[in-house]
């Protein structure tokens, strides 16, 4: 997956704010003991011994048999959704099908539609499932090294994001990307709205969230943190455990800034610079919450500052990515 943080991110923040590359962790966000405590990371091989879970239901997702049922996500909040992520993902609204590169997080390759990664087991799902629709693709070959990778213990993160047997990988998923038919584009938009969009959904409906605003946030965060037990120290799973239940009482509105809050703080406080970069995400949609009635159905064009793009919900989603010119 999602996440989430692709390479052009990190560099985008690099170029544009050369002496700063956390320029979203700052004041209130300053990493420190008084925001940083709560926050268990994974980083060190008997944190990994500590902290792995097990699942129960055969995948590396949360069982989400307990949540409320979303069958479907009306089309617009589908785009707009999709276009905000994208632009944090990676810096403008031409959609990254082609993109994939080891951009140093510990998951392995991040590609794709959404930055779909060998480590966090998305990747092979996705390549499964593009196997079956049409075998002998250029990246069948990869599948054996992918299945070895998801065999390893679910939280031992240095491992499962290494890359080695994996050779030419990049190059094969922007050719599959970049085929005339689009077949692997396509089904890169399907398998993210099948599980990544309705399950952050279901998420957001557990919370009362009911604005396209609010379910693009929750979509977002799914994106880059993930709904898997392979990473159980920031994924959507541990920010809402810290942000707690949403009383009867509290608005929209403030439950979506305590949210943005805890997850900003997360970032900021995570132990190496890619996420750090990435607390930018956070601070331009807390900027679309704090004007909530002019930005929560997202029908109007909006700005996101920190990485200079205005949004206006008329880009296309199955657009021929721009990467796939040179082919």
């Amino acid at each position: 997956m999602k996440t989430f943080i692709l390479l052009s991110l990190f560099l985008l923040v690099q170029q544009s704010v050369q002496e700063d590359p956390a320029p979203a962790c700052h004041g209130l966000f300053e990493a420190n003991r008084s925001i940083c405590s709560k926050f268990d990371f994974i980083v060190d091989p008997q944190a990994v011994k500590g902290g792995c879970i097990n699942p129960m239901n055969g995948t590396t997702f949360y069982d989400l048999s307990a949540y409320p049922q979303v069958t479907q996500i009306d089309p617009h909040t589908v785009q707009m959704a999709s276009l905000i992520t994208n632009v944090f993902e990676e810096g403008d609204t031409s959609f990254a099908y082609a993109q994939s590169s080891d951009i140093g997080d510990s998951r392995g390759y991040t590609s794709g539609y959404v930055g779909f990664t060998t480590g966090t087991g998305d990747a092979e799902i996705l390549i499964d499932s593009y196997e079956k629709a049409k075998p002998g693709n250029a990246l069948s070959k990869y599948l054996g090294r992918l299945h070895e990778i998801s065999q390893l213990p679910n939280c031992d993160r240095p491992a499962r994001g290494k890359t080695d047997g994996l050779e030419g990988y990049a190059d094969a998923w922007k050719q599959e990307s970049c085929s005339q038919d689009q077949t692997f584009a396509k089904l890169q938009r399907e398998w993210v709205y099948e599980n990544y969009m309705l399950p952050s959904a279901r998420y957001a409906s557990q919370y009362r969230i009911e604005s396209a605003l609010g379910k693009a946030i929750f979509y977002d965060t799914i994106i880059q943190h993930g709904y898997q037990y392979v990473e159980p120290d920031i994924n959507i799973v541990r920010i809402l455990t810290l942000v707690g239940d949403r009383d009867e009482r509290e608005t929209e509105q403030s439950f979506l800034t305590r949210f943005l809050t805890i997850r900003r703080q997360l970032q900021c406080c995570y132990p190496d610079n890619v996420w750090r970069a990435s607390a930018t995400r956070s601070e331009d949609l807390q900027s679309l919450v704090n004007k909530f009635s002019r930005n929560k159905d997202l029908k109007r064009s909006f700005r996101l500052k920190n990485f200079g793009v205005k949004i206006n919900g008329k880009e296309k989603l199955d657009a021929v990515d721009k990467r796939c010119q040179d082919i």
